[in-house]
Order: structure tokens, then C-alpha cells, then sequence
């Protein structure tokens, strides 16, 4: 401490005029527009690396806040977006809900693949839940317990989920036919549809399990079975199967009714 009380004594005469001389600056600066613009460039020309790296450790330690923060306000939009869409379809105007999840094992090699995400019961998952993204399907829950949830991947040959022509709205059956990860099978659509390559597939909203237009990818390629009176279309998915991290459950209070109505019907 006697060290540092004599080193400042010492050079008192250089600090004090060090402490002037950066007051006069801020006045002049302060008090007169070209010395205050080029007082904060110098200011910002020194200080930049200090203040980026200020802000690159500020935004490491947030990170996990800033990561919650923008899951939520996604789960916010995706609702949103989906209750105005799914309006006409809406009962007694009880509105679907997403619940967040992340997936933590996601298999893309096999016939019958499946995920695994890291919520369970106790975070408001039940069977039969549909499993979203921003940018399409994933897949369909088929098994949960307290902690997890499994789940019936797209890339599943046993799966299929009714979609349609976004701009004509002939609807179809879309499977994955085990072969690349991005292409899907549509079929069953009449050939009187009007098909061109590049129009949009959506979900057809014809189930309990999704809810209707939640996109799911563009025509690719089309092909006519021999003597057949419908399409074999493929369908490049926008949702990259095999880049999965944050997904959404899709909750809809009226499941059970509507499951209730389509048995009613057949």
C-alpha cells in the first residue's frame, strides 16, 4: 500500500495533468458538434476491440437466456400462426397449443426410424401428439414416460399423414418410401389435378394429430403408375430430417372430439 502511495506522489504531477487534460476533452467535446463527433470515432477506433470483446463475454454468459428467450417467442409465433390458419376448424374456439421440446436421438439410417426428446407426462406430453418445426413435420409420438418422449419419425415407412396441394387442395397420402432422407412419396392425388413442379405441400388438417397447411415441401419429380388414376408425386421436404434440435408438440384440447367425429364418419 506505502508502495503505491509513493509511486503516486511521485508522478502526481503527470496524473494530474493526464486528469486535466481528458476533462478539457470531454468539455470540448460536449459542448461543440465536430469535437464530439470526432472525439466518439477516436473513442470508438480505441475502444473497439475492448467493447467487442466486452460484448463476445457478455453474450457467452447469456447465452442459455438469450437460447430460452428466443425458443419462447418461437412457441408464441408457431401458435399463433397456427390458430389463425386452423380458424375454420377451431370448436368452440379452444385453440391449439405447442409445447417445446429438444431431441436428444435421432436415428436416420434404418427402415423404421424413430427420435427420442427430452421431455415427458410431467412437461404436458401425451401419445398422438404430432411433432413440428418451424419448417415442417417430424413425426408422431408413439410411446412416453415420465422423463422422455419417443417418437414415430417422417422417416418411417409405417407412417403416413394426410397432406395436400397448397394451392388446389387435392389431398393425398405422404410416406417416406426408405430411400433418401429428403424425398417423400405423395400419393393418391387424382390426375385431374393440376400438379407442377415446385408446388407447395402442406398438411391437409384431415386428423386430430396436425393441424392443417403446416408447410412440408415442394413437388420434385411427378410419375403416373401404369393404369393407374392417380399421381406418385415426390415431395423435397423443407425440414432437414437429418439436422433436428428444436421441435414443438402440437396440442390441440379437442383431440379426443374430433377423433370421435372421423370414427363417427367411417
Amino acid at each position: 500500500m506505502q508502495k503505491l502511495l509513493n509511486s503516486i506522489l511521485r508522478n502526481r504531477t503527470l496524473l494530474l495533468f493526464t486528469l486535466l487534460f481528458g476533462l478539457s476533452l470531454r468539455f470540448i467535446a460536449k459542448n461543440h458538434d465536430y469535437q464530439r463527433s470526432s472525439f466518439i470515432a477516436f473513442n470508438n477506433a480505441v475502444f473497439s476491440p475492448f467493447f467487442n470483446a466486452r460484448h463476445n463475454f457478455t453474450s457467452f454468459i447469456k447465452r442459455q437466456k438469450h437460447n430460452e428467450q428466443l425458443v419462447a417467442e418461437n412457441q408464441f409465433l408457431l401458435s399463433q400462426l397456427i390458430n389463425k390458419t386452423n380458424e375454420v376448424y377451431l370448436l368452440d374456439s379452444i385453440p391449439f397449443d405447442v409445447i417445446p421440446a429438444q431431441v436428444i436421438r435421432n436415428s436416420i439410417q434404418l427402415k423404421h426410424n424413430h427420435l427420442t426428446l427430452n421431455i415427458g407426462e410431467k412437461n404436458g406430453a401425451k401419445k398422438e401428439m404430432g411433432v413440428i418445426t418451424a419448417t415442417g413435420v417430424v413425426g408422431v409420438v408413439n410411446n412416453i414416460n415420465a422423463q422422455t418422449s419417443g417418437v414415430i419419425s417422417l422417416l418411417n415407412k409405417s407412417l403416413r399423414i394426410n397432406a395436400k396441394l397448397k394451392k388446389s387442395n387435392h389431398f393425398g397420402s405422404l410416406y417416406w418410401n426408405g430411400e433418401t432422407p429428403n424425398i417423400m412419396v405423395l400419393s393418391d392425388v387424382p390426375l385431374a389435378a393440376k400438379v407442377a413442379i415446385g408446388d407447395t405441400v402442406v398438411t391437409g388438417g384431415m386428423s386430430a394429430i396436425f393441424p392443417a397447411e403446416i408447410p412440408l415441401g415442394v413437388i420434385s419429380a411427378t410419375e403416373v403408375p401404369i393404369n393407374d388414376n392417380y399421381y406418385d408425386l415426390r415431395v423435397s421436404l423443407f425440414q432437414d430430417m437429418t439436422n433436428l434440435n428444436q421441435v414443438y408438440l402440437v396440442h390441440f384440447p379437442s383431440a379426443d372430439l374430433i377423433k370421435e367425429m372421423i370414427n363417427d364418419d367411417e
